[in-house]
């Protein structure tokens, strides 16, 4: 609204002359109205809080900026970005038990057993298959025992042609029979035995040569008619020879014990009565 510059009466918008002292109107730039003031106020308030939005937006994005240029990002990725590292090898619950070497303790506590030496094997079967004979020799006493029995009968025959007759018969049947265990001593020296297997075979070779020895008295002991020598033989003989059998049993179960071989076979006489003694 306007206002008179002659009398101050305030005139309508649009007015030409003052309604009080007719004087024209003259647009002059005078102050505006409070209601003009009020609006100008409150655009100003508005646009100081738009300016200082976008200063605070300004002032952030700076206080941003001067943030991220001090505290560089660094190229590494964050610990928590970080992926975890490969393992080249099979993880904890993939990965097998290492290998043993040597033996599991089940085989430490339950070692296999160990082969016997084949060489002793050998000679021990070559011992069996003679021993067998021996027995088989020995079971066959009777035609010898008769022998024996017959000379010793001979002394109380009163004809002595018929006495020298039987002798000789006598003597020809030992001479057989010494010649077979003979043989059969030639044949358990025909394989030499190993050094482990010395003793036994030392104690054998000497209840086989006590055979061949006996045998070989009884019939020089017939060819010269020394009776008294067969009669002195009775009960004493075999158990000579006996004995050294036992010897070699109990040695052969002393080998067979040290190398782990099953004793499967005995030394020993196989017959109740004896050989030389009735």
């Amino acid at each position: 609204m306007a206002q008179c510059v002659q009398c101050g009466q305030i005139l309508p918008d649009g007015a030409r002359f003052c309604s009080g002292c007719g004087r024209p109107v003259v647009q002059s730039n005078l102050p505006q109205p409070a209601s003009g003031n009020a609006r100008m106020k409150w655009l100003g308030l508005v646009l100081g809080v738009l300016a200082l939005a976008l200063l605070a937006f300004v002032v952030g994005t700076q206080a941003e900026w001067f943030t991220q240029a001090r505290v560089k990002k660094p190229e590494a990725p964050s610990v928590l970005e970080a992926e975890a590292p490969k393992v080249e090898g099979p993880s904890v619950l993939q990965a097998q038990p290492p290998k043993v070497e040597g033996p599991s303790m089940l085989e430490t506590q339950a070692p296999k057993s160990q082969q016997p030496p084949q060489h002793i094997l050998d000679w021990l079967e070559h011992l069996k298959r003679i021993e067998m004979r021996r027995q088989a020799m020995e079971r066959n006493f009777n035609p010898a025992l008769q022998m024996l029995k017959d000379a010793l009968a001979l002394k109380f025959e009163m004809e002595e042609e018929g006495q020298q007759q039987k002798m000789q018969n006598l003597e020809k049947g030992y001479q057989t029979y010494r010649q077979d265990w003979a043989g059969l001593l030639r044949d358990f020296q025909s394989v030499p035995p190993p050094p482990e297997c010395r003793v036994l075979a030392d104690t054998y070779f000497v209840a086989l040569s006590n055979y061949v020895n006996l045998m070989t008295q009884i019939e020089h002991a017939m060819e010269t008619q020394d009776l008294n020598t067969l009669m002195n033989m009775r009960g004493t003989a075999q158990a000579q020879v006996d004995q050294k059998l036992i010897e070699s049993d109990v040695e052969l179960a002393r080998v067979c014990q040290q190398y782990g071989i099953r004793k499967d076979f005995r030394i020993g006489t196989s017959v109740p009565e004896t050989l030389f003694g009735f």
